[in-house]
């Protein structure tokens, strides 16, 4: 458990992975049905955050780009990575919306198909495919039990 100023934060990727994957894996169906799934985020590892910021999704400060490209390995719960996995996950859930708003005007609704577990599938798969041309975005680097 974190605090940020003041307010206990959690992050659980891990357990948010185990149901994204059931879901994923059972096609949503039996064990894998899940009402929620859309209130889960993205699970906010270090190649998400990065994959944004090549994007220009979202743009990190020139000191905290400096870090990043030093390779600094940051303990967890620091205030630069904590504010880097949740921007991310912000960002995140504001593209799921507007994704969501833009298929609705269309007369479409995608809340089966659109959503931050298939987003962060798809931008993991991006930034897998990717790799080389995203060579000079730079990572963070944490050493901890949450990733």
């Amino acid at each position: 458990m974190l605090a940020i100023r003041g307010k206990k934060v959690s992050f659980y990727k891990r357990a948010q992975i185990l149901v994204a994957d059931t879901w994923s894996v059972l096609e949503g169906q039996g064990d894998g049905s899940f009402d929620d799934i859309s209130s889960l985020t993205i699970f906010a590892d270090y190649r998400i955050p990065q994959v944004l910021v090549h994007l220009k999704a979202i743009k990190y400060s020139e000191k905290l780009m400096k870090k990043l490209r030093e390779g600094t390995i940051f303990q967890s719960g620091d205030k630069e990575e904590v504010e880097i996995r949740g921007c991310s996950i912000w960002c995140c859930a504001l593209i799921c919306k507007h994704l969501l708003e833009l298929y609705e005007k269309k007369g479409q609704d995608m809340r089966e198909k659109i959503n931050a577990v298939l987003l962060d599938y798809h931008l993991w798969d991006y930034a897998r495919d990717h790799r080389e041309e995203m060579k000079n975005t730079p990572f963070h680097r944490v050493r901890c039990i949450y990733y």
